[in-house]
């Protein structure tokens, strides 16, 4: 699996959203992991059945970790076909995290070159800081990548395994009654 800023995958298969998507809850529920089952955004009443629905699955928290990934996986339906697709992330505030650092130091760095911009364009006025600033802000930013990257290196035995439970959860569904 490459390592990616979000590893994603995705299948089509046939058969029944509603169906799929009770089979792979039941299935992943029953494994050695978590499953939360959430609505999508907008999703109506939560008693209503859905067409679209999202599962999370995690490691259980005794061997959760701080890189420890999350697989959320989204059942889709497309006509007669049902698109099942999934994607890595860590912990949702840990995303969070790293969501507002990379914000706030896009800012940081947005601003510090407009500023020495100005400072270029108006004689006398030199502000070298700010260039300083921007640099500071933009290694920031490679270190942060970087991090991201190392925990993803962290993480892969769980992500093989969450991806692993994952396909043999779709074998199941997808194979012909025996």
């Amino acid at each position: 699996m490459p390592i990616a800023f979000r590893p994603t995958f995705a299948v089509d298969i046939t058969g029944s959203s509603r169906e799929i998507i009770d089979q792979l809850a039941a299935r992943l529920g029953a494994g050695p992991f978590v499953l939360r089952r959430t609505r999508p955004p907008g999703g109506g009443r939560d008693d209503a059945r859905l067409e679209q629905d999202h599962l999370m699955l995690t490691v259980v928290d005794t061997e959760r970790h701080f890189w420890s990934p999350w697989l959320a996986i989204e059942v889709t339906s497309r006509g007669e076909r049902v698109h099942v697709a999934g994607k890595f992330s860590p912990h949702p505030s840990v995303w969070t995290g790293f969501t507002f650092g990379y914000l706030g130091l896009g800012l940081v760095l947005l601003l510090s070159l407009v500023v020495a911009g100005s400072s270029v364009l108006v004689p006398g006025s030199g502000q070298p800081w700010t260039l300083w600033v921007a640099g500071g802000a933009l290694v920031a930013m490679i270190g942060m990548w970087w991090a991201s990257q190392v925990g993803q290196r962290l993480a892969r035995h769980q992500m093989e395994q969450l991806r692993g439970a994952l396909e043999a959860a779709l074998a199941d569904v997808t194979a012909p009654p025996g």
